[in-house]
């Protein structure tokens, strides 16, 4: 699956292979009070964005999650192996 694919799914679909597929990486919170976690699923990143009262604003993949200092800032791969 490509990153275009997993974009144009409904969100329940996208929901569904999250929750099958994907490895939880890490998480950081915005300064609007959102919270956003990351995923690795089919070698893309997924973020999937909670609003302050923990619904989920939006689920959608991302090329490079190394290119936001952002993430570079806490995330930690050591789990993976």
């Amino acid at each position: 699956m490509t990153i275009t694919e997993f974009n144009s799914l409904t969100f329940d679909g996208k929901a569904s292979l999250l929750t099958k597929y994907g490895r939880y990486l890490d998480e950081r919170n915005t300064p609007e009070g959102a919270k956003i976690l990351i995923h690795d699923l089919f070698g893309f990143y997924v973020e999937v964005s909670y609003r302050f009262d923990r619904k989920v604003q939006y689920i959608r993949a991302v090329k490079n999650i190394f290119e936001s200092e952002s993430y570079l800032e806490s995330i930690n791969l050591l789990h993976l192996n």
